[in-house]
């Protein structure tokens, strides 16, 4: 039996958790959604379905035609706080590959709205064969010590991030997440799994799965009962839905578009 001190990773993962859970309200659901006419469109072009990249445009556009779940609620000095960003963004967790084992991180799709899949894509990539080091949190994370002084500035940190919300909106943080850390990617496991973020909605894509040549993929779907409400939640997941499934064209053709869309 071994019983060790935390990393400064995991010490720091248990402390946003921790933070996570005291300072909003998730109510957990999971949607499932037919994907076929999503998926041919890519087996036509003998293509992988970029799965994550689909769900962070999916996420935009959701974000976009629901207002009141592209939103963050802060705990401020003064009360509680509602940031209702005026752009589009979406957080990803990430996780970086390194030889001293795998580190978790988080990118910031911008505007997404007005990005194509292929350059939501290459930002992903981009993203992902970074060095921990150069990434935004990674230069104070990354290989360091757990001691008292490195734990008080990611405190500090945190703190600016999470209690500020003009200070996150200058990073230009967010309103809506995607998480594909968990993504299964067994079509003979039948896997659905949550993940929970600060923001209103929070996406899951947890697992592409086949039944009778129709193609399904796994959502769950976290959202803050502090920033919305169900019946808002409901109408967004109907939304995506909708989107990912082909049922609603005007969506889907912006989903897959190629070109950027005009400017509102």
């Amino acid at each position: 039996m071994v019983i060790r001190k935390a990393t400064l990773e995991e010490w720091f993962l248990i402390y946003q958790l921790d933070a996570l859970k005291h300072r909003h309200f998730h109510l957990p659901f999971y949607l499932t959604v037919d994907v076929t006419q999503l998926y041919q469109q890519f087996q036509k072009k003998c293509q992988k379905m970029p799965t994550t990249a689909l769900m962070v445009k999916a996420a935009g556009l959701v974000a976009k035609q629901h207002p009141a779940v592209n939103r963050l609620v802060f705990r401020t000095f003064y009360g509680w706080r509602i940031l209702e960003p005026d752009y589009v963004s979406v957080n990803l967790p990430i996780m970086l590959r390194a030889d001293t084992g795998n580190f978790l991180t988080a990118t910031i799709f911008k505007d997404v709205n007005r990005l194509t899949l292929e350059q939501i894509q290459n930002h992903l990539k981009a993203s992902l064969t970074q060095d921990p080091k150069d990434s935004q949190i990674g230069k104070y994370l990354y290989q360091r010590r757990n001691h008292f002084l490195n734990r008080i500035r990611l405190k500090f940190i945190h703190f600016l991030v999470y209690h500020f919300p003009r200070f996150y909106e200058t990073m230009q943080g967010g309103g809506i997440a995607v998480s594909s850390v968990m993504n299964c990617n067994r079509a003979d496991v039948d896997l659905s799994m949550m993940a929970y973020g600060p923001t209103a909605f929070t996406l899951s894509s947890c697992n592409l799965t086949k039944e009778h040549d129709r193609y399904f993929l796994k959502i769950g779907i976290a959202y803050d009962h502090f920033a919305c409400n169900g019946e808002t939640a409901i109408e967004a997941a109907n939304t995506l839905s909708e989107l990912l499934s082909g049922e609603n064209p005007a969506l889907f053709d912006q989903l897959l578009s190629s070109s950027k869309p005009r400017p509102d």
